[in-house]
């Protein structure tokens, strides 16, 4: 059919992005919390690595996918623009809370030497 367009879903990838890093984050915190002082060094390498995959990599990665996928939500005219405007927010928000976290820990590391 000939003028038909298809229905843009990027908004729904961006909150689905947001709520997927979310998830990851506190799958990464709750398994270094719940992990026993006395685990191997392996395992005790294990969680600590996945915990930085998911804080250093994955997560800065997808909320900076979503926050996109949600412009792009927004400047188009047959996508949800609800959803991709809560995107932006959310995502942008985590962005922003890591940002700050990382200041932080930056901000003290003086306060260690």
């Amino acid at each position: 059919m000939l003028g038909v367009v298809a229905k843009s879903r990027f908004g729904e990838w961006s909150v689905v992005l947001a709520l997927a890093a979310l998830v990851a984050g506190a799958m990464a915190i709750t398994a270094l919390m719940a992990m026993p002082s006395d685990a191997s060094v392996l395992i005790q390498h294990s969680v600590t690595g996945f915990f930085m995959a998911v804080f250093f990599l994955v997560g800065p990665s997808a909320h900076l996918t979503g926050a996109v996928f949600g412009l792009m939500a927004l400047g188009r005219p047959n996508d949800n623009r609800l959803l991709g405007l809560a995107g932006i927010v959310v995502n942008g928000a985590s962005l922003a809370a890591g940002v700050f976290m990382l200041w932080a820990m930056a901000s003290t590391i003086g306060a260690f030497t």
